[in-house]
């Protein structure tokens, strides 16, 4: 059978890539590039992933998005090697949904968008808060396919399916805390 790559990464050094498999098996898979040879393998979910990225920040984690589900990886030395550690997202209140694009924060975190236009903020595989703009509307309509952390200009910049892109600070997205007793969204733009 022929298999695809649904998305292909590679780590920061160039070092390393990540890739990650179409159906039927969905396998994450770390390649050493200098070496010509696989690191290390494991599947990354059940349904179709869209997205695998390393962080820019730490070689060591990876993030994968697709049907459903956004999952934060860490590469750790275990006692029999090194292995791939997968935490799948919990959404909470928030209603389940694909994730074509994300970005990872300095600090770990990672701003992730939705099938419906809506950004979230997730911190250790939690979702910390969704973000709405000053008139309580979503980020966008329809499904948010691009996020990008531009530091120099300290934004992130989303696009979605509506056309449109939309810069947001970083700083206030970053720092970003809700009463999650009282709502989850947090106004910014």
């Amino acid at each position: 059978a022929e298999r695809g790559y649904a998305s292909l990464n590679f780590n920061h050094a160039g070092t390393k890539l990540a890739s990650v498999a179409t159906a039927p098996d969905y396998m994450l898979t770390v390649w050493d590039w200098d070496q010509e040879r696989v690191e290390l393998h494991t599947k990354a979910f059940g349904q179709d992933v869209y997205s695998v990225s390393f962080s820019v920040d730490d070689d060591n984690r990876l993030v994968t998005s697709g049907t459903g589900h956004i999952r934060f990886w860490k590469i750790a030395s275990t006692f029999t090697g090194l292995k791939l550690q997968g935490q799948i997202g919990k959404f909470g209140k928030v209603e389940l949904s694909d994730i074509s694009a994300f970005v990872e924060l300095p600090d770990g975190k990672v701003i992730s968008g939705t099938e419906n236009g809506s950004l979230l903020l997730w911190e250790g595989g939690f979702m910390k808060c969704r973000f709405t703009r000053e008139d309580g509307s979503s980020g966008h309509k329809g499904d948010v396919t691009y996020c990008y952390l531009d530091r120099k200009e300290g934004c992130v910049i989303t696009g979605g399916a509506d056309g449109f892109l939309r810069w947001w600070p970083f700083a206030t997205m970053d720092s970003a805390e809700v009463d999650t007793d009282v709502t989850m969204d947090f106004s910014c733009e």
